[in-house]
């Protein structure tokens, strides 16, 4: 069976394994879905410091978004958009910090800096990825 090849497709929404502009069928292997997410959550889940509510976060917000937003990452540049998302979880500690120095804190949370550390680990994963 040959699949859709359009450069953005969009979902039918009356045949949703359909593509609306060629009318050719869509490739589960790329569509956001139940089983693909679950496949990806569950490798993700392998990995060490990775915590059950952050698994369930990630499973809501897509599902949440996969309506509204549809195929819409196939025509976008999602390394960009992963790296933006990294550096504002860097400064959404930052701002945390700042918090707490209004409450009288003088030292940075360590748990402040892991989190900013570690999503600047995954906005310098995001740049190799994006290099190839």
């Amino acid at each position: 069976m040959s699949h859709c090849r359009c450069p953005s497709p969009r979902q039918n929404h009356r045949r949703p394994a359909f593509c609306s502009q060629c009318g050719v069928g869509l490739d589960p292997k790329w569509i956001s879905s139940d089983e693909n997410l679950a496949v990806f959550l569950t490798r993700l889940a392998d990995l060490p410091g990775v915590t059950p509510a952050g698994l369930l976060h990630a499973q809501t917000r897509e599902r949440a978004g996969r309506g509204e937003f549809g195929l819409k990452y196939l025509g976008r540049d999602n390394i960009a958009e992963g790296q933006e998302e990294a550096a504002d979880g860097s400064m959404y500690a930052y701002l945390e910090w700042l918090n707490d120095r209004r409450r009288g804190a003088v030292a940075i949370d360590p748990e402040l800096l892991t989190a900013a550390h570690h999503f600047s680990l995954a906005h310098a994963a995001l740049e190799r990825r994006g290099s190839r």
